[in-house]
């Protein structure tokens, strides 16, 4: 899993082999089938450690600044995965495939996301249509996953990461001037967090 995600995060997906994952792991190519039936299947478990730990990162990032207030707390999450995906080579490769990248971050992203929506709408901060968090949610992640997606495509400028997250803010019920002032805010320091390649996604 580490030697995938060196390789796929410097390089990308596509450019990657499974030779070149067993190599730098320093297993036996048979090895690999052992635990995975595919370069996609192997991809798959390598993103939904990345999103787990992007989650956690983002929660001691907006900690560390003292941000408590819940409709910034979101802005800057979303601003800040949308940066990690604008680096890494290795979401391009997701990025081709929207439709499975949307459910891998709806599912692993999900109790980061849905906890600070409910929080928010608790708060009277957030008023979802009809008290629907799920939907709500998806459509959360649709906006970012669509964004993101124009900017790798060369249709939007990267400055279109300000406007996701506002955008993000008025679905949520947010008013018009507190939505733009609270997605042009500085992000707060991001440190450095290891993967953690343990985790599971339990369905």
């Amino acid at each position: 899993m580490k030697a995938a995600y060196r390789l796929m995060s410097s390089k990308g997906v596509d450019e990657t082999t499974i030779q070149e994952i067993t190599e730098l792991a320093d297993v036996g190519f048979g090895t690999f089938y052992n635990y995975f039936s595919t370069k996609d299947e192997i991809a798959t478990a390598v993103l939904d450690c990345v999103i787990h730990t992007l989650g956690r990162r983002n929660d001691v990032a907006n900690q560390k600044a003292g941000v408590v207030d819940q409709v910034e707390i979101v802005a800057n999450s979303v601003r800040m995965v949308a940066r990690e995906m604008m680096a890494d080579p290795m979401w391009r490769w997701w990025l081709k495939r929207t439709d499975l990248m949307v459910k891998r971050m709806r599912a692993v992203f999900g109790p980061f996301g849905l906890r600070d929506i409910e929080i928010a709408s608790a708060n009277h901060h957030f008023h979802v249509a009809g008290g629907d968090m799920e939907t709500a949610w998806s459509h959360l992640i649709w906006i970012l996953a669509g964004s993101i997606t124009d900017i790798a495509d060369g249709y939007a400028s990267a400055d279109t990461e300000r406007l996701m997250a506002e955008a993000v803010l008025r679905v949520m019920g947010v008013e018009f001037h507190l939505a733009k002032q609270v997605a042009s805010r500085p992000l707060p320091e991001l440190s450095h967090m290891q993967i953690d390649f343990s985790f599971l996604l339990h369905s």
